[in-house]
């Protein structure tokens, strides 16, 4: 599974205090003076709830919500919320936020074209099923399933390259519009990160069938910035301090108020 490893194991990490990443006058170096521009995809439960108004977000809510209010009251900055699409994230260049939070998992193909902080959550892969469909107690059952997968995400990678089902993936654009055609039996597993289905199914448990297993991938999120951004290790000094302090896992305690760990595993 990609099991959310014991909630402070992402701690290895050397912390400093947050108050050292900024200097008095507010000379961060963010896209407008004393504002955080904070992007969010999809909303997700538990993640990242809000209302949508053309770009801005409105009485957002979360785990990376409250992550988020705690870097910019570090930094000294007002967080301001936009949305910014999932399938823009990675792509080279300037970008229309300071920073993202979008349960982006850290690889070196994504490091090639964006920045990302060290570790916010651990996870693993898990496996969402149509009410439809029969549940697989082992990866070869899955194989001869109609898998899913959002585009340019971890899970179709894993389908693609090591599951190799019998039938070809599916593939959206968007969570929502996967969840979807789970809902409606067009796709009969979903491959998604165990902490986002498995939210999803219990904020609608009659949509879905049941949450199959997890497949240990050992995955982990982490904020993405621009390309050699200089709020990068700024932001990386704040997130490993709020780590240090206790403060990560206690909001992860707040919003995930379920045991990700307790998923079976498919092998």
């Amino acid at each position: 599974m990609k099991r959310l490893l014991p909630l402070l194991a992402v701690a290895a990490l050397v912390a400093v205090p947050a108050a050292s990443a900024t200097r008095a006058g507010g000379s961060v170096p963010v896209l407008h003076k004393g504002k955080l521009v904070v992007a969010f995809g999809d909303a997700a439960p538990g993640f990242t709830e809000y209302k949508l108004h053309g770009q801005k977000i409105t009485n957002p809510k979360g785990y990376e919500v409250d992550l988020a209010k705690d870097i910019a009251a570090a930094l000294h900055l007002t967080p301001e919320w936009i949305y910014s699409p999932w399938t823009g994230l990675f792509a080279p260049g300037t970008k229309k936020f300071d920073i993202s939070f979008q349960e982006a998992t850290i690889t070196a193909q994504r490091k090639k074209t964006v920045d990302f902080t060290g570790s916010y959550m651990n996870a693993n892969q898990g496996v969402l099923m149509s009410k439809t469909a029969p549940v697989p107690h082992s990866l070869a059952d899955l194989k001869r399933l109609q898998t899913c997968a959002q585009d340019q995400t971890t899970g179709l990678q894993y389908i693609e390259d090591q599951l190799k089902p019998t039938k070809r993936p599916l593939t959206y654009p968007t969570t929502t519009a996967a969840y979807q055609a789970v809902a409606n039996g067009t796709c009969q597993a979903f491959v998604l990160d165990v902490p986002l289905i498995l939210l999803e199914k219990k904020s609608a448990p009659s949509k879905y069938g049941p949450v199959a297993g997890q497949i240990v991938t050992h995955e982990q999120y982490g904020a993405v910035l621009a390309k050699g951004s200089k709020l990068t290790p700024i932001v990386d000094n704040v997130i490993k301090h709020l780590t240090k302090n206790g403060t990560i896992a206690k909001l992860q305690k707040k919003w995930f108020k379920i045991s990700f760990t307790a998923i079976p595993t498919l092998k």
